[in-house]
């Protein structure tokens, strides 16, 4: 199996690795990555929005969203024009959200508490240790995870999140990414492309026909929207390495420094 580490950009939140048969089709190559790369978009879109529904309950309907309880709402209005505010409802576990998008009708801690456990793991699947530790990321993996929290958000609400809130919007893919900063990171498998060593990884091609068949090889490649054009190549050493080799200038010129001043001491 061919090791792939996979870049997006030099964010390393965007890193991953997978392995992948050498004589894996190029497209089925970048539709797979493509389709990781978005699954960690995903879970990184719903384990915020999962937390925020543990600690503060689900949201409050779009046009209650950002204003407090006191502030009055057209409904609140009678038609002789005056104001009847209702007390909103308020449960065991209120806990007010500070952005007043949620309700602060939080569940019970001891189920709180599980789709917090449920949240934790799905971050673990996509945080940078994994890069650093060279775990693969499966499709699989990604996929039970987002299950696990399902199950936990069940759980906690039998009868269902409202539609508006942003939890079930994203279980049930109908969340609306357009035009946002997180549409802008998704990637349409069917309009994607795959570069390593500033080449092209061309559809209707094999992964063993650019980087042989030996499938211990390990190869560092870039996911790209296609017509995007080469991406940016590596440096030949990285930032660590670099900072390293500034120290150890810097660390020279100074006992260099102390060398002429004890010569002309002397």
């Amino acid at each position: 199996m061919v090791l792939c580490h996979v870049k997006r950009g030099d964010d390393e939140s965007k890193q991953f690795f997978v392995e992948m048969p050498a004589a894996t089709p190029c497209a089925e190559l970048t539709r797979h990555l493509a389709e990781v790369h978005n699954l960690r978009l995903k879970i990184a879109r719903l384990t915020s929005a999962a937390e925020g529904l543990a600690q503060h309950g689900p949201m409050k309907r779009p046009e209650q969203q950002g204003l407090d309880d006191e502030t009055p709402m057209l409904e609140d209005v009678t038609d002789s024009g005056d104001l009847m505010k209702r007390q909103p409802e308020r449960g065991p576990h209120y806990c007010q959200d500070p952005t007043e998008r949620r309700t602060g009708n939080a569940p019970p801690p001891d189920i709180a508490a599980i789709i917090t456990r449920t949240v934790e793991d799905a971050l673990r699947l996509i945080g940078k240790e994994q890069v650093a530790m060279k775990q693969l990321t499966t499709r699989k993996a990604l996929l039970d995870a987002i299950d696990s929290i399902k199950g936990a958000v069940m759980i906690a609400y039998p009868m269902g999140l409202p539609p508006y809130d942003t939890v079930r919007q994203i279980l049930d893919e109908k969340e609306d990414l357009a035009g946002s900063a997180a549409g802008l990171e998704v990637v349409d498998p069917e309009n994607a492309a795959t570069w390593w060593a500033n080449k092209e990884l061309q559809a209707g091609k094999l992964l063993s026909d650019f980087v042989g068949k030996n499938e211990k090889t390990k190869i560092v490649c870039k996911l790209q929207k296609k017509g995007s054009g080469a991406p940016q190549r590596e440096p030949v050493i990285s930032r660590e390495e670099q900072q390293a080799m500034i120290a150890h200038y810097h660390q020279k010129q100074q006992e260099a420094k102390r060398l002429q001043a004890d010569t002309i001491v002397s």
